[in-house]
């Protein structure tokens, strides 16, 4: 062995590659010269006695020490002594594969001696051994035998299993064999012995094995696939039907079967890389044409959408997944964009990305980083990205957040790269994916229509909905610069998809809407989708349009639409409308349009005089064009004969109130001079906002929420208009039992009985009158088992049940052999089935009930809102209040209580006018009387904020007859009374459900003249119950100077505004009053603490203990703090405090003076309240405190 090669093995092992391949290349060039020196001979060595005896000597050293350098952990031995191995042999043509595999053999051979790392060392050493040996093509020489394949295949096979660490490495080895197979004679025992050995005889479970299967498969599509794998279906491994083993093989982790699956690592299985491959790659276009595997969305979506990333995965299944995705990046296309970003892949990818703090944080973000650079370099990439997250809940931020999600980062950055060329491009490629999904799908990137992807009819559906879903998007997203142009021209493409069928287009016949008839013809399903999107996007562009939902020629969207299938129904020779009923439908359509022109004339005419009016105007011509339009596309027979009822009825509403929002001098002579029998007869029929409100309220039955809005969207127009008549409308659907139906004048009732047998026992409340079974009829029990009985007897037949008179008498029962027991059986389960259909649709209609009611309540709601001065407002409010307090807390039924209870509680600053007086007080008073004994707090706050509510209003009422201060005081006086009995209830009876808040929310929401009996109620409040034992317990009569000292803080308001009080010095004179009370109850209180009568004489416990009494004496010295603060009582408060009282000085002497009372608190309380120079010693103590700090700080700066 020559000295010059030892040199060479050392940098073999150098973590340096470019050591390593140069420390490789001189070694073998040096061993081929010496190979080069030796006889020429045509023996081939077989063992290794051969190899030394053949080789030279060096050569031979080499073989030997480079297979044993492949089980040295050192540095980077293995990658290099594994390169120069294969290298080396295959320099050598004397070296055959049998004398590798012995000397490799015999060198990594396991030990019981050998510790676990060096076991481990071993069998790295035998994979990297038979790498080199197949790599370096010497496996392909025509000494290699069968014998020899089939072990290096056995051996391969038995690492992977035994060491799952080493099964991926091991598969790709062999795979390393398959593009030479055919060079061998017996290349078809070979393909059987992978197959049996390392496929498992076809059997495939993991990503492994479908790896080799997939390349053998592709490189000898003659063998006989189909009889090597019988337990996979079509002519590949990703024929659709195969589609839930392949999810179960290549969503491996190491959490499920450790023993059949490979241990967890951080790359990306090279599996994918062969699928991305076969799905992407141009050159393999027409394989995959030949082969018809599953279509890469259906792959995607089993695999990774339920898969990788479904809701249970784990963390290291969705690292895989966000490898997936940066694999599949660089083919992404516009067309592949619905592919991969599915709801579970954007949720996972937007929520992570913005939770740093997760194990899965830094891949989700580099993932997320790689998504935002490729939708810049491509704006059509990025807008069909863009507006696919807006599909996806909290896929783009919400306004007003700090953080920015995924989708926000995208839309920050590629709005402002985009213009409106950039939009239209996008919309016109959406376009033709909606007529030529077939090439559009075409994944491979061939433009050629025979290579492009055959679709079957589901995915062509699913394709065209996507392209219906992102024009929606795009013209719904407020970011993007989109004209009325592309607004109107994605909204007429949808229209006429909708509605019509293309014939033909050909020659000079131009359709601008369509410029190419739809390959294939559109569906029924899609169609119906495009009428549901088209009613849609009406109703959002009704709401969000920059141009308040009109188009560029001025009209409504809705009414843009409506016309457009008229016109498009006079194109006959190009179109063909396909909607079901359009005969019956398009003579009203047309009489709808006249009106829609009417009513956009009227806007314009008012526009500039009366907005109110033209508002007025403009909700007509809302209402009836989306109307119109949903009775058009509407599949249902049922709702469209609805939709053409109605709109007659709203055409004549328009005339009638048309006449009457004109009011010019014309139109009122006119109507000045028909006759008086005329008159009378008009006198009797219903206003217009009466038939309108009907109209409305009939619609809010459907489930649409397009309709609803728009409903809403009008009754705001029209609720200034509205009358009791009109009101009762709602009222009566608001007060209604059960469920909503129509008598056949198509009116809406309000009375719908279900039967108590068809509803769950979970639908009643707690408090309900149909709780548990102690109201149930028995007779109605019995009679529902008396029809069962009546059914099962049918049901029998001439075998009919006999009761227990008729078989006494008989003496013996009828015994039924085995076929008539089935038809028995087979008669009850009919019965049965029939009464859980009947259950059901009692539940739906409930449910329905709910909803309809929820959308009554919207209205309700409006009215309040944008209607608050109205007198109406006093009907309306005692009728959501029955409401919340009458409606069910169940499943079903808790989200009308809540949406009232929301209604409630809201803070209403305007009040309504005009009113009966009386009325309202009656309200109040059942306020109080159920606010008294009310158990939820939340009631009881809801009560309280309505009670605040009343006050204001009653106080304020003007109902048009002449009022005086007489009246006034009155009413004050009533109210008075009332706050007057709930405070004696809340003070003397222990079981009262009133808190103070329910008196303090009035003081601070009242206008300082409104505050009178707050003052006196103050007062009263004081001198009845803060004295000793007047209240029911201690509690309650601290809480009085709680009350007094709330009241009392309105004094500031009442010096702000005094200007305006017809008697300022009233206040001043009820805070003498308020303070006088105050005095004598502590006092008195002062006296109890220290007497005998404060100890409990079966407890040996004080009454009134000294934490009760610090809270009391600290209300009182906040209260009086307030006054001295405020201009108006300053004096009058510090008068009194300097007043001389001996009996208070000995009160608060014996206080002092007490061992029990020796709180610092206590005393200090006392102190202020003996002396107003007490408060202006401690204010002045505050101003020295902040004087000498700001002192201290000047001195340091000046200092520094």
């Amino acid at each position: 062995m020559s000295a010059t090669t030892l040199e060479f093995y050392w940098d073999l092992a150098s973590l340096d590659e470019g050591k390593r391949i140069d420390a490789a290349t001189k070694l073998i060039a040096t061993l081929c010269e010496f190979q080069a020196q030796m006889p020429e001979s045509q023996e081939v060595a077989k063992t290794a006695t051969d190899l030394d005896r053949i080789c030279a000597s060096d050569v031979a050293y080499a073989v030997k020490r480079l297979i044993r350098g492949l089980t040295s952990p050192r540095d980077g031995a293995r990658q290099g002594f594994s390169m120069a191995l294969a290298e080396l042999i295959s320099r050598i043509p004397c070296i055959s594969v049998r004398v590798i595999l012995e000397i490799l053999m015999n060198h990594t051979k396991g030990k019981k001696s050998m510790n676990g790392q060096e076991e481990r060392d071993m069998w790295f050493g035998r994979v990297f051994g038979l790498m080199a040996l197949i790599q370096s093509g010497i496996i392909t020489r025509a000494s290699t035998t069968q014998s020899e394949i089939d072990k290096i295949i056995t051996e391969l096979t038995d690492i992977a299993a035994k060491k799952s660490y080493l099964r991926e490495l091991a598969y790709v080895t062999m795979s390393h064999m398959v593009p030479v197979i055919g060079d061998f004679s017996f290349s078809i025992e070979i393909i059987g012995k992978f197959v049996e050995v390392a496929l498992n005889n076809g059997s495939i479970q993991t990503p492994d094995e479908l790896y080799l299967a997939m390349l053998l498969r592709r490189a000898h599509p003659q063998y006989n696939w189909g009889a090597a794998f019988p337990g996979w279906r079509g002519l590949h491994f990703f024929d659709a039907r195969n589609l839930s083993s392949l999810k179960a093989i290549l969503c491996e982790s190491s959490s499920e079967d450790t023993a059949l699956f490979s241990t967890w690592h951080p790359q990306l299985h090279i599996v994918w890389d062969e699928i991305i491959d076969m799905y992407f790659s141009k050159e393999r276009a027409t394989e995959l044409q030949r082969l018809k595997p599953a279509e890469f969305p259906a792959l995607w979506d089993s695999v990774v959408e339920m898969g990788l990333f479904s809701g249970g995965a784990s963390q290291f299944k969705r690292y895989w997944g966000y490898l997936l995705i940066e694999r599949l990046l660089p083919h992404l296309q516009e067309a592949s964009v619905p592919v991969l970003m599915t709801p579970n892949v954007v949720r996972g990818l937007s929520e992570v990305s913005m939770k740093k703090s997760t194990p899965l944080s830094k891949v989700a973000m580099r993932t997320a980083e790689k998504l935002v650079s490729i939708s810049e370099e491509s704006s059509a990439v990025g807008l069909a990205i863009l507006t696919h997250l807006l599909s996806h809940n909290k896929a783009v931020q919400e306004s007003g957040t700090k953080s920015l999600n995924l989708g926000a980062t995208i839309a920050n950055r590629i709005v402002t790269k985009l213009d409106e060329k950039d939009i239209a491009g996008y919309i016109r490629y959406v376009q033709q994916v909606f007529l030529t999904p077939e090439l559009a799908h075409n994944f491979t990137g061939a433009t050629d229509s025979n290579t492009a992807h055959a679709l079957s009819s589901k995915s062509v559906d699913m394709q065209r909905a996507w392209a219906i879903d992102q024009m929606i998007r795009v013209a719904r997203f407020g970011q993007l610069p989109i004209s009325d142009d592309l607004t109107a021209d994605v909204l007429n493409f949808i229209t006429v998809h909708a509605s019509c069928h293309v014939v033909k287009i050909a020659g000079k016949k131009v359709l601008p809407e369509c410029p190419s008839p739809p390959k294939p013809q559109v569906s029924h399903s899609t169609r119906v989708h495009c009428a549901t999107s088209l009613v849609n996007l009406v109703g959002d562009l009704n709401r969000h349009s920059s141009s308040s939902g009109k188009d560029e020629n001025g009209r409504l969207w809705a009414a843009s639409a409506v016309s457009k299938m008229l016109e498009f129904a006079a194109k006959k020779d190009v179109l063909s409308v396909v909607l079901p009923g359009f005969d019956e439908v398009e003579p009203v359509l047309r009489a709808a349009e006249e009106t829609l022109k009417a009513a956009a004339k009227g806007v314009a005419n008012f526009a500039s005089r009366d907005i109110a009016t033209a508002l007025r105007f403009r909700g007509f011509e809302l209402f009836l064009a989306n109307i119109s339009l949903m009775a058009a596309v509407s599949p249902s027979a049922e709702e469209r004969a609805e939709f053409l009822e109605a709109i007659p009825e709203a055409r004549e509403c328009f005339d009638r109130m048309a006449l009457q929002l004109s009011g010019s001098a014309k139109s009122a002579k006119k109507r000045s001079t028909r006759s008086s029998a005329k008159a009378e007869e008009e006198e009797g029929e219903p206003k217009p906002v009466e038939v309108l409100t009907d109209i409305l309220i009939s619609l809010l039955t459907k489930s649409s929420n397009t309709l609803r809005k728009v409903c809403e969207q009008v009754f705001v127009f029209f609720s200034d208009m509205l009358t009791s008549e009109a009101l009762d409308s709602i009222i009566g659907v608001l007060q209604a039992k059960e469920g909503v139906t129509g008598d056949e004048d198509g009116q809406v009732e309000t009375e719908m009985e279900i039967p108590d047998d068809l509803v769950d026992d979970e639908e009643t409340g707690a408090d309900g009158a149909e709780d548990g079974f102690g109201d149930v009829d028995m007779e109605q029990i019995e009679a529902v088992d008396e029809e069962l009985r009546r059914k099962i007897e049918e049901a029998l037949g001439e075998g009919a049940v006999l009761d227990d008179a008729e078989v006494s008498a008989s003496g013996e029962e009828e015994v039924y052999d085995d076929e008539q027991m089935k038809v028995f059986d087979d008669k009850l389960a009919e019965i049965f089935h029939i009464k859980k259909q009947q259950k059901l649709e009692a539940r739906n209609l409930k449910i329905s009930f709910v909803d309809f009611k929820l959308r009554v309540l919207d209205l309700a709601n409006v009215f309040l809102t944008k209607q608050p001065e109205s007198p109406l407002v006093m009907k309306l409010l005692p009728v959501i209040i029955d409401l919340a307090k009458t409606t069910n807390k169940d499943s079903r039924s808790k989200p009308i209580y809540n949406r009232t209870m929301s209604i409630l509680n809201t803070k209403r600053l305007r009040c309504p006018t005009g009113f009966k007086t009386a009325d309202g007080l009656e309200l109040l008073r059942a306020v109080h009387e159920r606010a008294q004994r009310s158990a939820d707090k939340n009631e009881l706050n809801m009560l309280t904020n309505v009670a605040t509510f009343l006050v204001k209003a009653v106080l304020g009422n003007s109902d048009g007859t002449a009022s005086s201060k007489k009246k006034a005081l009155s009413v004050s006086k009533e109210v008075a009374q009332m706050y007057e009995l709930t405070l004696k209830d809340f003070m003397t009876r222990k079981t009262s459900q009133i808190h103070v808040e329910f008196f303090t929310t009035v003081a601070r929401r009242l206008r300082p003249s409104q505050l009178e009996f707050m003052w006196r109620l103050a007062t009263k409040a004081v001198s009845e119950y803060g004295h000793p034992l007047k209240a029911v317990n201690v509690y309650r009569q601290v809480q009085v100077f709680t009350l007094a000292g709330a009241i009392a803080a309105t004094a500031s308001q009442v010096s702000d505004e005094s200007a305006d009080l017809d008697d300022a010095s009233l206040f001043v004179a009820l805070s003498k009053e308020l303070l006088a009370a105050m005095r004598s109850a502590v006092k008195d209180t002062l006296v109890f603490a220290v007497s005998d009568k404060n100890t409990n004489a079966a407890t040996g416990k004080l009454t009134l203990d000294s934490a009760r009494l610090r809270e009391i004496l600290s209300a009182c010295v906040a209260m009086t703090r307030k006054l001295l603060k405020t201009q108006e009582f300053a004096s009058t408060a510090k008068d009194f405090l300097e007043q001389t009282d001996p009996e208070w000085a000995s009160a608060v002497e014996a206080i002092s003076a007490s061992t029990v009372y020796t709180s610092l608190a206590i005393k200090k309380a006392c102190d202020r309240l003996s002396s107003a120079e007490e408060f202006a010693s401690k204010a002045g103590t505050q101003k020295r405190k902040r004087g000498s700090t700001a002192d201290a700080g000047a001195e340091s700066e000046a200092e520094e």
